[in-house]
């Protein structure tokens, strides 16, 4: 008796195990993922601004700086900058920069001469300014190679103008055009360390001397520093579409009935017209009613043209199909859905879905090309879900 019971109670434990595997089987979930690198959701304004602050060296090229070294004419720069990524590839920024600019003249009454003649004849300049200008800057990683947020180095060129002014007497503004290349090293998710070379083009009157060979002032300077991005930082990624393996399939059977009752409907129809029976005549014991395959369905990823292991599985039982009625010719609908991409992206992914399938079909299951029509219906909004607009739908050819 204790025998009998002991087996009774492992029997209960194996069917609760599996009834376990089964609940897990049923709660397994197919997350689609996406696809496109380049693709990220719209920025809201407050997200993705960065203040940035750096310190180095600059020198001066104006009409008789050549008078001195380019070591003498070094002096120290600062920047400090406040902007904001609109993409991942595309930003504006705001920068004030410069402090001392060192230069040379022949002349004792230009402006900002320190000093008494050298020996060399020539005379020392030195004055303070500012350069405050905006600038568009460019990630070309980002641009060619995607968004990554973990991407160590990105390089980024800018273009951009404003204005100087020279607080040094006598003062002066003058319009300048900057243009750079920075340099950029990702430490943390909020700062990285930049090295930054720039250049800008002023207005001849920047150093106080006009009129000579260059019709303009030309600064070139490289620095260091940090950037800080302010919350909300970085790019999300459009959400992953998630459906359980259990209601796909459902749907996929929803769809296959109703196509099914649909297509019996067309064959009573057209029996109850011709008064005949819509049968071909094997032999005398066997008859073969033609081949009316509802339509059977292939879905795709978002934004995919790649058949998965599953459908391919389900193309697999069609081409079955498709070899018992080696006379009838089917047409291969390819849709996309409407809510995501453009009507001429949706439209070429839709040609693209069909193609794969008639492809697989042809190459992999050796159904004849000259069976199968290709029918591209672009982005629609029909099927219920947006999943569900993703998909190849392959029926008999009317």
């Amino acid at each position: 008796m204790k025998k009998i019971l002991m087996l009774l109670a492992l029997a209960g434990l194996s069917s609760a195990a599996v009834a376990q595997q089964k609940t897990q089987v049923v709660e397994e979930i197919a997350i689609i993922q996406v696809q496109d690198k380049y693709q990220v959701i719209t920025n809201p304004f407050w997200s993705n601004w960065f203040f940035s602050i750096g310190g180095g060296a600059e020198t001066m090229y104006g009409d008789n700086d050549k008078a001195g070294s380019f070591g003498q004419r070094i002096s120290p720069t600062l920047n400090v900058a406040l902007g904001k990524w609109f993409t991942p590839g595309l930003g504006l920024r705001l920068q004030y920069s410069g402090l001392q600019a060192k230069g040379f003249t022949y002349d004792a009454n230009a402006p900002y001469v320190k000093g008494a003649r050298t020996d060399d004849g020539y005379y020392k300049q030195r004055f303070n300014y500012m350069n405050l200008h905006g600038d568009v800057m460019f990630n070309l990683n980002a641009l060619f190679g995607g968004y990554n947020p973990d991407r160590i180095y990105e390089i980024i060129p800018y273009v951009g103008a404003g204005i100087t002014h020279n607080y040094s007497k006598p003062k002066r503004e003058a319009l300048a055009v900057n243009a750079g290349l920075i340099n950029r090293f990702r430490l943390s998710s909020a700062v990285d360390f930049n090295i930054e070379l720039s250049a800008m083009g002023v207005e001849d009157k920047f150093d106080g001397e006009v009129g000579n060979k260059h019709n303009y002032d030309a600064v070139l300077s490289a620095t260091a520093g940090f950037t800080y991005r302010f919350p909300a930082r970085g790019f999300s990624r459009p959400m992953p579409q998630l459906i359980s393996q259990i209601e796909l399939a459902a749907m996929q059977d929803k769809i296959a009935r109703m196509a099914a009752q649909n297509a019996n409907l067309k064959r009573e129809l057209a029996q109850a017209e011709s008064q005949q029976p819509v049968v071909a005549e094997v032999n005398e014991t066997e008859v073969v009613v033609p081949a009316d395959i509802a339509p059977r369905t292939v879905f795709f990823n978002i934004g995919s043209a790649e058949i998965s292991p599953r459908e391919a599985m389900n193309l697999s039982y069609l081409a079955d199909l498709m070899k018992q009625f080696p006379e009838t010719t089917y047409t291969v609908n390819g849709y996309a859905d409407s809510s995501t991409g453009t009507p001429e992206f949706n439209k070429e992914l839709s040609l693209k879905r069909a193609q794969a399938v008639v492809n697989a079909l042809v190459k992999n299951y050796g159904i004849s090309a000259d069976r199968l029509k290709i029918d591209a219906n672009g982005g629609v909004d029909k099927f219920g879900q947006p999943i569900l607009n993703r998909v190849v739908l392959v029926q008999s050819a009317e």
